[in-house]
């Protein structure tokens, strides 16, 4: 009798360990699904995120080119008129030199500085040398 008393024992521990083990791994897939979603939200919240970055990204993108365009607008119409102007100052500096004017007169008639002055009497000077002097 004793050992149908021992086998019955066995029996029984055998049986808590096997309820203990279930409600274990009852336990642990329950924090594996809380996981799993934890990780879901996680994953989409970076996706919210990464989608408002990538469309701030892309408005910004468009205010850069935007202000790029304008800025290339403002360059070419300053170069225009830099351009017009510096011509009109440069070609009757030219005028003048060819009628026998000095540094001095195109500093007062052209507006230019005296060194630019200079420059346009040298460079006169030059192009009214022959050809084979000007490298010597």
């Amino acid at each position: 009798m004793e050992s149908q008393w021992l086998f019955n024992l066995i029996l029984v521990v055998q049986f808590l360990i096997l309820i203990g083990i279930s409600l274990w791994a009852y336990s642990l897939s329950k924090k594996l699904k809380r996981l799993a979603k934890n990780q879901i939200d996680a994953d989409q919240n970076q996706k919210k995120q990464v989608q408002v970055l990538a469309s701030g990204s892309i408005g910004m993108g468009r205010r850069l080119v935007a202000i790029e365009k304008k800025l290339n607008i403002a360059v070419e119409r300053q170069s225009e008129i830099l351009s017009k102007e510096g011509n009109v100052s440069y070609n009757r500096a030219m005028e003048l030199l060819e009628l026998g004017a000095t540094v001095d007169d195109l500093v007062s008639k052209c507006g230019l500085i005296r060194a630019e002055a200079e420059l346009i009497s040298l460079l006169h000077k030059e192009s009214r040398r022959p050809s084979n002097q000007r490298f010597n």
